[in-house]
């Protein structure tokens, strides 16, 4: 098969990255070496050897690619009535733009094993699935008890904010703590961002959500678990917080800036303003009215993320790269704080190049420029 990586969702994880993500779960559970393990989708075997080389007797593993295996058994098709104290691996990443990359539960409704008895009925609503999510809800049929738990490796995009809702939704119903680990290097042979996350129960942080950041050192945050849907993501937790790029000072610009959504002139093709040319619009012509100015921020790119500029809202055109701010109705006239916010955000733009770790292009939301600190 060609592309395989992209159709298949394979990205291995390197061994090396496995024998620590090995070692961080037994910070969090500890299991006897006789403990039922599960590896659903083993790849090249990477978590199966580092746990038989920890002393585990009790591993099965699914494996779906023949040129992989001697044995190919799909995950899907593996009977409910297997149960495990730890189910652990790095499932398959969905890819959008390749069909073929996707769940479909069709391909398995007249099976043994039908989607009905593991999706949840949002889910079952869709005619295509994130790979990694069926995974997951798959899973937790597996489970032995309230001592089993699931440690796996996932895109980073599965805890962007509001995403993935129906699926953490099952899993705080089955766990009372979740564990998101990142750290600074890459996991497979191309950088894609990524975690490791383990869904279990813990006396100790019953009803916690922990997210550690490693960069040379240890860095951890703690939320209660109600802010499941909240933007659960290391590496941008701690730029927001301790990171190089520090937001720590001044006013947030929700003090200056209007929420009301701007209609500006849009167009992909015939546009004057675009993110090669923001930085060229930071101040206001003399002789043109200042309250016909509105605060562009770009929103979407990787090295553009975060450029900010003045557009004319009655002459300019813009892409759809854009959020538009209005300031609020004291400040419509003052030009100086119009190019002040523009200056301010351009002087930190790497600010919001590391608080933004996605899949794919990089993105910010309104509520991170709002709740930019400025001095003004």
């Amino acid at each position: 098969m060609k592309n395989k990586q992209e159709v298949l969702g394979q990205y291995f994880t390197k061994i090396e990255i496995v024998e620590r993500l090995v070692d961080f779960l037994a910070r969090f559970k500890k299991y006897s070496k006789q403990a039922q393990i599960l590896e659903p989708s083993f790849g090249t075997g990477n978590f199966i050897n580092i746990l038989r080389k920890n002393g585990f007797a009790n591993i099965e593993g699914c494996e779906i690619d023949s040129e992989l295996t001697n044995k190919p058994l799909d995950f899907f098709k593996l009977s409910l009535d297997k149960k495990f104290d730890l189910i652990i691996g790095n499932p398959p990443f969905s890819k959008f733009n390749l069909k073929e990359s996707y769940f479909d539960p069709k391909k398995y409704f007249f099976s043994k094993i039908s989607p009905i008895l593991y999706l949840t009925k949002s889910e079952l609503k869709k005619s295509k699935e994130k790979i990694e999510n069926v995974f997951i809800l798959k899973s937790l049929k597996h489970l032995k008890d309230k001592d089993s738990s699931i440690g796996f490796v996932l895109p980073i995009s599965f805890f962007i904010k509001n995403k993935n809702r129906s699926v953490k939704e099952q899993l705080v119903e089955h766990f009372s703590t979740v564990v998101v680990y990142q750290n600074d290097q890459v996991w497979f042979d191309r950088n894609i961002p990524c975690c490791f996350a383990i869904f279990t129960n813990s006396k100790e942080l019953k009803n916690k959500i922990v997210l550690i950041y490693e960069n040379g050192e240890a860095n951890q945050e703690m939320y209660d678990i109600s802010g499941i849907h909240e933007e659960l993501i290391p590496q941008i937790v701690f730029h927001k917080t301790k990171g190089n790029a520090q937001n720590r000072t001044g006013v947030p610009l929700d003090n200056f800036l209007d929420h009301k959504s701007i209609k500006a002139q849009k167009s992909f093709s015939s546009n004057n303003i675009s993110a090669s040319n923001i930085l060229e619009r930071t101040k206001i012509p003399k002789g043109i009215s200042v309250e016909d100015y509105r605060i562009a921020v770009v929103r979407v790119g990787n090295s553009s993320v975060g450029k900010t500029g003045l557009i004319n809202i009655k002459k300019d055109v813009i892409n759809d790269m854009f959020y538009v701010f209005d300031v609020k109705e004291q400040y419509k006239k003052n030009k100086q704080i119009k190019e002040a916010i523009c200056s301010a955000i351009n002087n930190k733009v790497d600010y919001f190049k590391h608080i933004t770790s996605r899949v794919g292009s990089k993105s910010i939301k309104k509520e991170d420029i709002l709740s930019f600190k400025v001095q003004v």
